[in-house]
């Protein structure tokens, strides 16, 4: 016999919810899961506004079921880059204790890092040379270095999909300048890693769920739900610049691309392309668990 645990991540964007029986040899059973496009950042990280607010609330009564449906009594509700930095982000939460009883934890970047590199780290293998862990959020990315299975150091940067979408209006399709304007935002923000990096060989980049899994779906591999996989670079380079000179129609009949992603991979890409620019890796590897597993592992250690 198991014991039943559940996490729901509030990202920026969208709301998971991930339930788990957790078995005698510490491997997870997903009972349940869901994602919830809600868009809490759609109008900026600096504030939330009413209408995303009650796209949450709405979000939340249905997950809050299914922990009820399930008998969930250990769970953790983890707020992260949105509710972090939103002035009125007090509001959101008293709101869902009052209606719904959920406390939210609302953790900073570095503990962001952490619970990702606990989840990542489940499925790594070891390798001679670093690894760069990358999240990409919808306000915020997660960079963390990996050596012999360490984590060794980790930053949070503002970079997330959703401010990148807010900084320019991008072009359909997105032009050149577009393009350049976007990196120049991308590379003024991320000088702290690249001085990390700098002549360090990095064996591979491990992307975390999200954006990644999407270029995993449109190179025709099947997303494992517990492995990590790889994608080729050349495959990634293929799959990105289709996507960053393509409009929305031509993304919304896209084979293995989520309706609900149509709107946000431009920059997704974009942003990944520039990662591996600065960083180099020789390989990148896909993982299905990020933070909601890192926080389903101290669930059970705590």
């Amino acid at each position: 016999m198991g014991s039943k645990l559940g996490v729901i991540d509030l990202g920026s964007n969208t709301f998971h919810i991930l339930i788990v029986n957790r078995n005698r040899d510490g491997s997870f059973e997903i009972l349940f899961k869901e994602r919830a496009f809600v868009g809490l950042a759609e109008d900026g990280i600096k504030k939330l506004s009413d209408q995303a607010m009650e796209r949450g609330l709405a979000a939340l009564v249905n997950f809050s079921a299914s922990l009820k449906q399930y008998d969930i009594s250990q769970y953790s509700v983890i707020g992260t880059s949105a509710l972090r930095s939103a002035s009125n982000s007090s509001v959101f939460c008293q709101l869902v204790k009052e209606r719904l009883g959920l406390e939210i934890e609302i953790i900073d970047g570095k503990r962001e890092a952490e619970l990702i590199f606990k989840g990542v780290s489940k499925l790594m293998v070891s390798y001679d040379e670093p690894q760069i862990i990358m999240d990409v959020g919808g306000g915020s990315v997660e960079f963390i270095l990996v050596e012999n299975d360490e984590l060794i150091w980790s930053a949070s940067y503002d970079v997330g999909v959703g401010v990148l979408h807010n900084h320019i209006i991008l072009s359909d399709p997105c032009t050149k300048e577009d393009i350049d304007e976007i990196n120049k935002f991308i590379n003024q923000e991320l000088s702290s890693l690249e001085a990390i990096i700098s002549n360090k060989p990095i064996g591979a980049i491990i992307g975390a769920s999200g954006s990644f899994e999407v270029i995993q779906s449109m190179n025709g591999a099947e997303v494992s739900s517990n492995s990590m996989t790889e994608v080729r670079l050349g495959d990634f380079h293929s799959i990105s610049q289709k996507i960053i000179s393509s409009t929305f129609a031509d993304r919304m009949k896209m084979d293995g691309l989520p309706k609900s992603r149509v709107k946000l991979t431009v920059v997704a890409m974009i942003l990944i392309s520039r990662a591996i620019e600065i960083i180099k890796p020789k390989r990148l590897l896909v993982s299905p668990f990020a933070l909601k597993e890192g926080v389903l592992i101290e669930l059970t250690t705590n």
